[in-house]
């Protein structure tokens, strides 16, 4: 089975959240996935509802910050992952 933020990661990366083509053709691929799927669709596409209605938020430089640090942590664990399923 496959992980859940990978999964979605692939959803952003190579789909559109906008579209129920895109939601579709993820939901026959990952259907043990579907709910998750489905929520993180509906939330996607309300936040983007939000953005065209509210004025745009200053960012927050410590919340900016711990999302990088955020990231390059899971990217670090991503490729130690994918390192070790090379090496097999």
């Amino acid at each position: 089975m496959a992980e859940l933020n990978d999964v979605l990661f692939e959803y952003v990366a190579h789909g559109n959240p906008k579209s129920n083509d895109d939601l579709k053709r993820f939901l026959r691929r990952f259907p043990e996935q579907r709910e998750e799927i489905i929520d993180f669709t509906a939330t996607w596409r309300a936040m983007s509802i939000l953005e065209t209605t509210l004025p745009a938020a200053k960012p927050d430089p410590l919340v900016e910050r711990n999302i990088l640090k955020r990231a390059q942590a899971r990217w670090r664990v991503l490729r130690r992952r994918h390192a070790k399923g090379a090496g097999r």
